[in-house]
């Protein structure tokens, strides 16, 4: 019943409340006509789903206890020591007895112990996550205009320009430019349209290795990226035919260099390889760090600054998903641990009732039962911080489409953040639980079994 009601709450607060949320976010930057949250199948499907995993869970969980006879169900279970087990207590005999009793538990009470690190490993992996996508896009901001765009005007030419009108800008701004052409080439017996780039930018414009450092363009052959290479089979080295569109004359150029391109996937010449297939070569866009104004010749002048407003305008939505997976992530944390925590305690407050009889303090009981929790954070924090970032790189991989090409970044800061949320999380769960030790009733937990 708590999980049906929890699957229907969730459905319920998907749809009104965080999906609206973010398609009013995205309705102030687009123009969409009838945009409303959908509710999809798979919703319905995935609901479904883990109300019958917990259902099965519990039931597994239960059958061995509804099988006992009422007498043994009321008892403490006592836990099972085999005969050819080891024996913790000696094996780790010079520990403290912390140590070695916290060992002897976890080996006993496995399950729980892998639940628990499970819960945490999910926790560190969401704020991995969280913090990385920001990283990610700055990391992606840097490269595309910082590395690749590094003038401070595009000037975009009307197609019917003179070479007076050229030659008057060029000597204004410079001669940096570029040209768009749109080509069909040759790919496994299929004709294949695309991009391409010929490029003249004199160090304003430029493309980038896998390793995103400024490449120079050679004048024999013609580069493209590596996402382009990935999808058509093509190497470098490899010989590829190709036209202008609307030109009927062919050309069989070799691929001379792989490029990366974190916004545009395209294939790139040179000018002067260009000019040596017989083209004349008229550029579409100027590139210079002077102001300009429009005049004759101009269609239109964008900023570098302009543009890059425009994307972290529309990167507040990012910043919305980072606060919401780390809610999550808290979220998980606090609940997984608090659970099993209390499972925890349930199960041994015969064993911290025995201990108060022999005259542990409550202190002393206390560190026994933080010091378990915290060797379950510290491994399951090892292993989520790299498991964060794996995830971060699959969300990256097969969200984006094949015009994105930018690999997943987590800064060192971000670790350390994810470090921290997860050791507040875990440091006042047990603070909570740990506070109980104090309200062990010794008469009735000593004598629970009798």
């Amino acid at each position: 019943m708590i999980s049906l009601i929890a699957a229907i709450l969730g459905v319920l607060v998907g749809y009104f409340t965080i999906g609206q949320f973010f398609i009013d976010m995205e309705a102030s930057y687009f123009e969409m006509p009838n945009i409303h949250t959908a509710l999809l199948p798979i919703v319905i499907q995935t609901a479904v789903l883990v109300v019958a995993l917990i259902s099965l869970v519990t039931y597994l969980s239960s059958r061995k206890v509804l099988k006992e006879t009422a007498s043994e169900a009321l008892r403490l279970e006592v836990p099972k020591v085999k005969k050819n087990s080891l024996d913790w207590s000696v094996k780790f005999n010079e520990c403290k007895l912390s140590t070695r009793w916290n060992i002897r538990d976890i080996a006993r009470n496995k399950g729980r112990s892998i639940a628990a690190c499970v819960g945490i490993i999910g926790c560190t992996m969401l704020l991995v996550c969280s913090f990385g996508l920001w990283d990610t896009i700055e990391s992606y901001m840097d490269w595309e205009y910082k590395v690749i765009n590094t003038y401070q005007y595009k000037i975009s030419l009307n197609s019917d320009y003179t070479k007076e009108q050229y030659d008057h800008l060029t000597h204004l701004y410079g001669d940096a430019t570029s040209k768009s052409v749109a080509i069909e080439f040759k790919n496994k017996g299929k004709n294949e349209t695309r991009s391409m780039l010929v490029l003249d930018g004199k160090d304003k414009l430029n493309i980038t290795d896998h390793n995103e450092k400024v490449m120079s363009v050679q004048s024999n052959g013609i580069y493209l990226t590596e996402k382009l290479a990935e999808k058509y089979g093509i190497q470098v080295g490899d010989k590829v035919t190709w036209h202008l569109a609307g030109d009927s004359s062919w050309h069989t150029s070799k691929v001379i260099g792989l490029n990366r391109d974190p916004q545009t996937q395209q294939f790139t010449m040179s000018k002067k390889y260009f000019e040596k297939l017989g083209y004349t070569y008229r550029p579409d866009s100027i590139y210079t760090n002077e102001k300009t104004k429009k005049i004759d010749g101009v269609s239109k002048i964008s900023s570098i600054e302009s543009i890059q407003e425009g994307v972290e305008s529309m990167l507040e939505a990012m910043k919305s998903m980072m606060v919401l997976l780390i809610v999550f992530a808290v979220l998980l944390g606090c609940v997984i641990l608090y659970n099993l925590g209390v499972l925890s305690f349930t199960e041994k407050q015969y064993q911290f009732a025995t201990l108060k009889v022999l005259g542990f303090k409550d202190k002393q009981i206390k560190e026994i039962f933080i010091k378990q929790n915290t060797w379950i954070m510290l491994v399951g924090m090892v292993i989520g911080l790299p498991l964060g970032y794996y995830m971060l790189s699959y969300i990256y991989t097969n969200a984006l489409n094949e015009t994105y090409d930018f690999p997943a970044v987590v800064e060192w800061i971000s670790y350390v953040y994810a470090i921290i949320g997860t050791v507040l999380v875990s440091y006042v769960m047990n603070k909570l639980l740990a506070r109980k030790i104090k309200t062990i009733d010794m008469v009735s937990s000593l004598k629970a079994n009798e």
